[in-house]
């Protein structure tokens, strides 16, 4: 007998869909059973280990699962994961199994349509009370391999800053990086709209004048002349170092090793610690590239300056010892955009039984 009626295996469904991805692009499908659910990987199989697009991928997968579970708790269903069940099957990231109980609906259910990226300048306060603060340590302790770390000291955020910003400014220096940066932006909508995929342009926080110039510089040919001026230091200034400065919070996300299950359960606590923000009524920015950038196969398999990889490993060892980091954030209040970045219908998720 199927634990969920048609309607509401949808909703969860659609649920699970409105967790965060890297470019708003959620590469997989589900596969549905009366009692079971499959999430089948859309690329074939996940990127190597190592390297950050592997990580990126198993965070990402996290957050869909940490929304599908509590998005099941409404109906009384317990969602039991078993990641990459089959070494066979490349392209099979997990299988759920779904156990009618009684469990307490998780409150979070409501505040995962509000979820939301917020890339404003700047974030105001006030800063977060104790209450608050123990409410997001409780969200992502629930999983003890993953650490909460809070990079609010001055010492201590300006040394963070410093290693942002300069894995930023490679994301604008690097061909590779450039690539994958603008590829993800969908200019074709215009800066007004919003989109089903990919990120709308508007809802980027650049402001009105540097427009053009921001949308010049999605040809490799300009930026790399703008950067033989140091454009690129700017625009890592611009847009990691100074909103990273105005900010209420910084705060990482680390865990003892970056095996495949740790880093999933990174993603699933770092889903829980942003409804949690959202319902504070703030809003957060993800931006993890300096954390991401130091992953140890990362410079061999993406293309990263294996000096760069080195100096952002050793860096975050002086900060946060032998954790690795894999997610850093800002967090605090600023307005919603009017443009904002959806999901396909969940039709265009689901594969056939």
């Amino acid at each position: 007998m199927a634990v969920f009626s048609d309607e509401e295996l949808l909703r969860v469904l659609e649920a699970a869909i409105m967790a965060p991805s890297a470019d708003n692009r959620h590469r997989l499908f589900f596969r549905v059973a009366e009692q079971a659910i499959q999430i089948l990987y859309g690329e074939g199989e996940l990127p190597p280990a190592g390297g950050y697009k592997r990580v990126l991928a198993l965070l990402s997968l996290g957050a869909v699962l940490e929304n599908l579970s509590i998005a099941a708790s409404r109906y009384g269903v317990s969602v039991q994961v078993t990641l990459l069940p089959e070494r066979a099957r490349a392209d099979l990231l997990a299988n759920l199994r779904l156990v009618q109980q009684a469990i307490p609906v998780d409150p979070l259910w409501e505040l995962i349509p509000r979820r939301h990226t917020c890339r404003e300048v700047r974030f105001r306060g006030p800063r977060m009370n104790e209450q608050e603060l123990q409410a997001l340590d409780s969200a992502v302790c629930a999983d003890s391999g993953v650490r909460l770390v809070w990079l609010d000291e001055p010492g201590r955020r300006r040394q963070a800053i410093s290693l942002m910003r300069r894995a930023e400014s490679e994301r604008f220096r690097n061909r590779l990086l450039h690539e994958e940066l603008f590829s993800a932006i969908r200019f074709d909508v215009g800066w007004q709209s919003s989109c089903s995929e990919g990120l709308p342009p508007g809802s980027l926080g650049v402001e009105a004048p540097l427009r053009p110039f921001f949308a010049l510089l999605r040809h490799w040919s300009v930026a790399r002349s703008a950067n033989a001026l140091g454009m690129h230091h700017l625009l890592g200034i611009r847009s990691c170092a100074l909103p990273c400065r105005l900010a209420p919070h910084l705060g990482l996300l680390a865990v003892a090793a970056t095996d495949d299950q740790s880093v999933l359960d990174a993603g699933r606590a770092f889903q829980r610690l942003w409804l949690v923000v959202t319902g504070h009524g703030r809003v957060l920015q993800p931006l993890p590239a300096a954390a991401l950038y130091a992953c140890r196969a990362t410079s061999v398999l993406d293309g990263i300056p294996v000096a760069l990889q080195k100096d952002l490993a050793d860096g975050w060892r002086d900060l946060v010892g032998e954790l690795a980091p894999l997610m850093i954030f800002r967090a605090g209040f600023a307005p919603h955009s009017p443009v904002w970045s959806g999901r396909r219908p969940v039709a265009e998720y689901l594969r056939a039984r």
